[in-house]
């Protein structure tokens, strides 16, 4: 009896190992049926940021088989949200260069570094980061501006940007390529103001306290279509071009970084919490890789002068914005600090 007992309780104790493991193997970690919070490094909600991080969510939402949230926080809460959110799929981050920028400028602490997260796919790019001016400015483009100051010299030239970001490394390229090619006389009278939203920067320049700013193109395009001569502007430079659009850039202006043509592109990722289950990367890859193919999205994507990313996968996408980021920071090292050219 004792024997048939004991045989019993091995029995229930086996069974009950299985059912265990079987139970484990089911909760493997999914996105399926999660709602996702999607955060992005802008409070903004008509910018690139947000544009491109909820046409994309839209389509990967589906793919997912997940409700994706776009959250538009700003940086400081986006990078913050990396290091203290749960790496179960719950948050996850979309957002461009600024991600290893502001770190790269001394902005945001180095505990924000992408070594500290992890790196998903690349979703989508944005070539159209522009410098804008006054209808009426004196200059036809950003490479006219130091030929300007050269015929005028009480004149000086205030271009609004933020530091650590992507206009401040559209400035810093600029403003060595007018000392390269000027001299330092001459770029010292390109002065910078510091601006925050697209919003307030647009008002500085319509206030006459700046003279040329940085912005997406699409946000400034309607500004070049209009006839009132008070909110009427040009572009006067973009970091690269755009398909089928006439705007001009560095590379056909001539603005060069150490004599090489220089073109910069917002490039898009998904960005992880540290130790993100390989599962859950390995799903966001081949969710990726049908959304960035899907004729939908590049077309949704395309209305608004972006791209999709050319599909990467979370390991590829590292390598690539590890490498570019390393490419950067020789110029960063070098350049002036914007608080010696601040007006």
């Amino acid at each position: 009896m004792k024997k048939l007992l004991i045989l019993s309780l091995c029995l229930m104790i086996a069974g009950g190992m299985l059912f265990a493991a079987g139970t484990t193997e089911a909760a493997a970690p999914t996105f399926k049926g999660q709602n996702v919070r999607v955060v992005i490094g802008s409070t903004a909600t008509s910018g690139d940021s947000y544009l491109i991080a909820e046409t994309v969510s839209r389509y990967l939402a589906k793919e997912l088989g997940a409700n994706l949230k776009v959250d538009a926080v700003g940086a400081a809460k986006a990078l913050d949200a990396m290091q203290t959110s749960k790496a179960d799929g719950a948050t996850i981050m979309m957002f461009h260069d600024m991600t290893y920028l502001g770190i790269s400028f001394g902005a945001y602490d180095k505990m924000y570094s992408l070594e500290n997260m992890t790196v998903g796919p690349r979703i989508a790019q944005n070539p159209g980061s522009a410098w804008g001016a006054k209808a009426d400015a004196p200059y036809k483009d950003m490479a006219d501006i130091p030929v300007y100051l050269q015929k005028n010299p009480g004149a000086i030239v205030r271009m609004a940007c933020e530091a650590g970001g992507v206009s401040h490394i559209g400035f810093i390229v600029y403003y060595q390529w007018v000392v390269d090619t000027y001299g330092k006389a001459i770029a010292d009278r390109i002065k910078v103001v510091i601006g925050g939203s697209t919003g307030d920067k647009l008002q500085m320049l319509w206030d006459g306290n700046a003279d040329v700013i940085f912005a997406d193109y699409t946000s400034l395009l309607q500004y070049t279509q209009t006839t009132d001569k008070k909110l009427a502007m040009k572009f006067v430079g973009l970091l690269d071009n755009i398909e089928g659009v006439n705007a001009t850039s560095y590379a056909d202006q001539g603005i060069t970084l150490d004599g090489k043509e220089f073109r910069f592109s917002k490039d898009f990722l998904i960005y992880l919490p540290k130790d993100f289950p390989a599962a859950l990367v390995a799903e966001l890859d081949a969710a990726m890789k049908r959304v960035n193919a899907d004729p939908g999205l590049i077309a949704d994507l395309g209305k608004m002068t972006y791209r999709p990313g050319k599909y990467l996968t979370a390991a590829e996408s590292k390598d690539f914005i590890y490498a570019k980021r390393d490419s950067l920071q020789g110029l960063i090292d070098r350049a002036p600090s914007l608080d010696d050219l601040v007006l």
